[in-house]
């Protein structure tokens, strides 16, 4: 491998990694990670970078481990799909929920970087110790906010199998469902067993959380565990009630399980029933957001509108017509 010292010994085991994060398993799993990607690309990954809870210390046992791979210079089409075949077998074979993102320094370099990656991530493993962070920018306010705000409104849909056109106001995803419908993602436990859970359920609220705060207050969110909190400080209207005791339950107290306790998932079914509102409020705001973009003077922003409206079309007649 070049001239440096590969993490790989001869025994295909991975050990020379510059974090862990003290959990068996996990760690376990990014030797793997790395392991696996420096043999297949030796030379060629500028570093594994960990995010997410894992690496801010607030993993519970049911939390799932994102790893970004940044390859050095610019993927071609070829590499970059061998690239994603290999983070696929990885989530396969891991022994805990893995999430692999494959990227190339060039495009961090020249577009920027998630701020969950540069102010919320742990450097695993570079070859050269050269960690890519101290040379990327965040995105531009714009750029962040429009990513958040069309993300956040393919959730609606995609998260819950609501079919398109998206209608205002929204239905639940299955008003005859205890939870509304909105846990149906599964989880697998430690053991293998594979349980429904609330993951998607926060995903949903915190990035529409996240794309509110971006729009109305120019902030960016480095972490899920910080949305709430920077909800209320910088809008604190009648959500952020709503979003502070759903990560405080969902994420913290039922790590993510669907509690068994009747009186619990009582409160669970409640909250569950409040969401919907809030994803209303949220729709109603993504709508101005997109009829602002498609009356743009830049063209940028309004193919970029026109092209998340025809990926998931919005049955409006405003949108309708400023779409002709």
């Amino acid at each position: 491998m070049d001239d440096h010292q590969s993490p790989v010994q001869s025994d295909g085991s991975c050990n020379a990694l510059s974090f862990l994060t003290g959990v068996a398993r996990v760690d376990a799993t990014l030797r793997m990670v790395v392991s696996r990607f420096e043999t297949a690309f030796a030379g060629r990954v500028q570093g594994y970078y960990l995010t997410g809870s894992y690496a801010c210390g607030e993993a519970v046992a049911t939390s799932d481990l994102d790893v970004s791979v940044v390859f050095q210079g610019a993927l071609v089409a070829e590499a970059r799909d061998a690239a994603v075949h290999l983070a696929d077998a990885c989530v396969v074979d891991s022994l805990v929920e893995l999430d692999v993102e494959v990227t190339d320094a060039h495009r961090l370099l020249a577009q920027g970087a998630h701020p969950s990656f540069i102010l919320g991530s742990q450097l695993v493993y570079s070859a050269d110790g050269d960690d890519l962070r101290a040379r990327t920018a965040l995105p531009s306010l714009a750029e962040w906010t429009r990513d958040r705000m069309y993300t956040s409104y393919w959730r609606l849909a995609s998260l819950f199998a609501r079919p398109a056109p998206l209608r205002y106001p929204l239905a639940y995803p299955d008003a005859n469902d205890e939870f509304y419908g909105y846990l149906r993602r599964p989880l697998r436990l430690p053991d293998g067993r594979e349980v429904m859970c609330t993951r998607d359920l926060l995903r949903a609220t915190g990035w529409a959380a996240t794309a509110l705060l971006a729009l109305r207050a120019g902030v960016y969110v480095a972490a899920k565990r910080d949305c709430q909190n920077l909800y209320r400080q910088y809008i604190g209207d009648e959500w952020a009630d709503l979003l502070t005791e759903l990560y405080a339950s969902c994420a913290q107290r039922w790590r993510y399980l669907i509690p068994e306790e009747p009186e619990e998932r009582e409160q669970l079914r409640s909250l569950c029933a409040a969401t919907l509102a809030f994803e209303n409020h949220f729709l109603l705001v993504c709508r101005a957001y997109l009829l602002a973009e498609l009356c743009s003077d830049t063209t940028e922003r309004r193919q970029a509108a026109a092209l998340t409206l025809a990926r998931l079309p919005f049955a409006d007649d405003e949108i309708a017509g400023a779409l002709t």
